[in-house]
């Protein structure tokens, strides 16, 4: 038995109608990368979805984990990809708030799932190998 028809008989296909005739599909999935595949930007989308728009030291508060550099430099990325957007609401002090897009909040379905599938399948559960990496169990088990 193939590994192929072992993965179609135990999980869902994928419904290649829904994309379009000119839609290059590994161009997209690799495009979303810079969006959803780097380590902050989900958990930063994530609290602007559930809290509004934030300040920076508000954002920082909620991501647990991130350096000022890296939601500085992830914000910054976000803003060029069309997700977030940066507004000065006061002069003196300068004080700037995050908020998403209309762009950024269509990934809220995306995001919800993320967290969805993250809870179902914690990596946690996961066996290690050596080097306290997650590995998947060898075909067959």
């Amino acid at each position: 038995m193939s590994s192929d028809s072992h993965y179609a008989t135990e999980r869902p296909g994928i419904d290649r109608s829904t994309a379009s005739v000119s839609t290059d599909v590994d161009e997209t999935l690799v495009s979303m990368q810079d969006i959803v595949g780097r380590k902050w930007h989900p958990p930063i989308v994530y609290h602007l979805l559930a809290d509004g728009p934030l300040g920076f030291s508000s954002l920082k508060g909620r991501v647990d984990g991130i350096s000022s550099k890296m939601l500085s430099e992830s914000l910054d990325a976000l803003d060029a990809a069309g997700v977030v957007e940066r507004a000065i609401v006061s002069d003196s002090p300068v004080r700037v708030e995050y908020a998403l897009t209309e762009r950024g909040a269509s990934l809220e379905p995306l995001i919800e799932e993320m967290v969805s599938w993250g809870d179902a399948y914690d990596a946690d559960d996961q066996p290690e190998s050596g080097d306290g990496r997650a590995v998947a169990p060898a075909e067959g088990e």
